[in-house]
């Protein structure tokens, strides 16, 4: 959310004064059931192998999916609420890609939600039913391991890159490749 934030405001510290804080708050997150999520992931490489590499899409096994429900809040600095947002979304066994770890479908809706409340903020408009607009040069910087626009965003971690990539394409859980928050140091 803080990269997508960037693509507006200036992001700052915890304890420096600004024009608007925002607070996100997780209020549900179900788990993924791992072992089900390492079976769909081999039985999706299968087709692949008997097909002599060809990729052949192959649905999710549709149980133990994860789910998340965040609820979200701008406020100004006389602390009225200026946008809001609750947001709940759940796996679905054809677009979500199995990656084994109790944490792995809740950390990709996590990523989505970032994306949905970023672009509420940015915007000014709901962020549902639209296209994706084209990520600015700091997004692709930072998905690629980059340090973020703003230093005040270091402190919640960087994109795993290209790293984070290969772990995912081959089902790994998203805290092996993901270093998580790193406290920010102060320009």
């Amino acid at each position: 959310m803080c990269i997508g934030l960037s693509d507006r405001f200036q992001i700052v510290f915890p304890n420096a004064p600004a024009d608007l804080t925002v607070r996100a708050v997780v209020t549900h997150a179900a788990a993924t059931d791992e072992v089900v999520a390492g079976a769909s992931k081999i039985f999706s490489i299968i087709p692949a192998v008997l097909s002599l590499g060809v990729p052949i899409p192959v649905p999710r096994i549709p149980i133990g999916l994860g789910s998340l429900t965040i609820e979200a809040e701008a406020v100004d600095s006389t602390n009225r609420q200026q946008a809001a947002m609750i947001w709940a979304c759940g796996a679905d066994s054809l677009t979500a890609s199995p990656e084994m770890s109790k944490a792995a479908d809740a950390y990709t809706l996590a990523n989505s939600f970032g994306a949905d409340f970023s672009r509420l903020l940015v915007t000014g408009g709901s962020p549902f039913g639209k296209l994706p607009d084209a990520p600015s040069r700091e997004k692709i910087d930072w998905s690629l391991g980059g340090k973020a626009k703003y230093a005040a965003c270091e402190g919640f971690g960087r994109d795993p890159g290209v790293p984070g990539m290969i772990a995912d394409s081959i089902g790994l859980p998203p805290e092996w490749s993901d270093d998580g928050a790193v406290p920010a140091s102060k320009p």
